[in-house]
């Protein structure tokens, strides 16, 4: 990461308050029944997959490909207790590669939170997030690429408080806290590690049950886990909502910001259409830093606070029949860095497309197949690749 001032660190911490409700929402998720967000109270599954990856690490001679084996297992529930909102949903890996072994890991991924409101005008909204996984090899153009086991660890904590409902109230005032870290298996990488906080405040303007608009200041900071370096940044939010009869759903921002190594305009355009029951098509464009670009889920982005990532991307999926459907995506990235050693700045760029058919063979049976694909170039051989995986699976889920 290129860094930005030499400051001894104070950590962002995560304030008591929140660490302790969001225990609490934790425990009451995961003491009750569980549901999936279709609305049933729980689900409980298991899934098997085979994939073939042509350029495992990513790598410039693309000669080192494998097939891995991986084994899921699904759990998750949601449920409503009065005016309150829990839920939850969890997936645990087991992969395991025929010839590189030393890649075997073990992941998971863990989402829940609490959707809360008081008989008045105050409600808010309290997210977990954490997942364990094998890092993207060659996803960084400063570190040389590695054929050992890497094992990225994110985690992300968020809660939201709003005063007025947009469906009562025409003004809402609404603040909010986010914390994120990052953290890496091998040593080499410790440079991409970080803790990061960030605090918000502002109004919401609500004319209909369409439309929403909203302007709110926002302030972030934090540092990286390998050095006493620390960063900050500014930002001044404008937002604007639509959202038609659930058949279209737009979501809007755009930022005046400010920080030690750049100072612009960064936003986010999220389109969500759904016009029938057959298809559906979701189309995103980004222009931020990386870190804020990775948690938008933008893929094959590097995590750097203080590089530019512009991005865009759609996905869509259409059912060909009652059983039968079919997904297709693809995007565009392009990171702007600037290396401060050498005093020189370069730019990156990544593509990628992805297709996939699926089968529902029984109420509680889906096969499918999928095939994705990812090439990236660089300013150097050594961080250019191109790769794609392809592969089936198997799920049952009961419910």
């Amino acid at each position: 990461m290129t860094r930005l001032h030499p400051h001894r660190h104070h950590p962002p911490r995560c304030p008591r308050a929140l660490l302790l409700t969001l225990a609490a929402g934790l425990l009451g998720s995961g003491g009750g029944a569980m549901a999936q967000s279709s609305g049933t109270p729980w689900y409980l599954g298991a899934a098997l997959s085979q994939q073939y990856a042509n350029n495992v690490f990513r790598d410039n001679s693309a000669e080192n490909s494998d097939q891995y084996t991986t084994l899921s297992l699904l759990a998750g529930g949601d449920v409503r207790l009065g005016r309150q909102r829990l839920y939850a949903a969890t997936k645990w890996m087991d992969n395991r590669y025929n010839h590189n072994d030393q890649l075997n890991n073990r992941g998971f991924d863990i989402r829940t939170g609490l959707d809360w409101a008081t008989a008045g005008d105050l409600s808010g909204n309290l997210t977990y997030l954490r997942k364990r996984y094998l890092a993207d090899y060659n996803a960084t153009s400063q570190i040389a690429p590695t054929t050992d086991r890497n094992i990225q660890t994110d985690q992300s904590a968020e809660g939201t408080v709003r005063l007025g409902i947009p469906s009562t109230t025409t003004l809402a005032l609404e603040g909010g806290y986010v914390y994120r870290t990052r953290d890496y298996s091998l040593a080499s990488y410790v440079s991409q590690e970080y803790r990061q906080g960030a605090s918000s405040l502002g109004l919401t303007y609500s004319p209909s049950g369409q439309w929403r608009f909203g302007v709110a200041g926002r302030y972030t900071k934090g540092h990286t886990t390998d050095t006493d370096f620390e960063y900050s940044r500014k930002d001044l939010d404008l937002t604007a909502g639509w959202n038609l009869s659930g058949s279209s759903n737009l979501n809007a921002r755009i930022s005046r910001s400010r920080a030690d190594s750049f100072d612009g305009v960064t936003g986010a355009l999220i389109w969500d259409l759904r016009p029938g029951g057959r298809w559906n098509l979701t189309t995103q464009i980004s222009r931020d830093t990386g870190i804020e670009t990775y948690y938008l889920g933008v893929s094959n982005v590097v995590s750097d606070y203080n590089r530019i990532t512009t991005s865009a991307q759609v996905q869509g999926t259409y059912r060909l029949t009652g059983k039968i459907s079919l997904s297709a995506g693809g995007g565009y990235s392009q990171v702007s860095r600037d290396d401060r050693t050498y005093n020189t700045g370069y730019k990156d760029s990544s593509r990628f497309y992805n297709a996939g058919v699926s089968w529902q063979a029984t109420r509680a049976v889906t096969v499918g197949c999928n095939y994705s694909h990812q090439s990236r170039s660089s300013y150097s051989l050594l961080y250019t690749y191109d790769a794609y995986t392809a592969g089936c699976y198997v799920q049952g889920v009961i419910q």
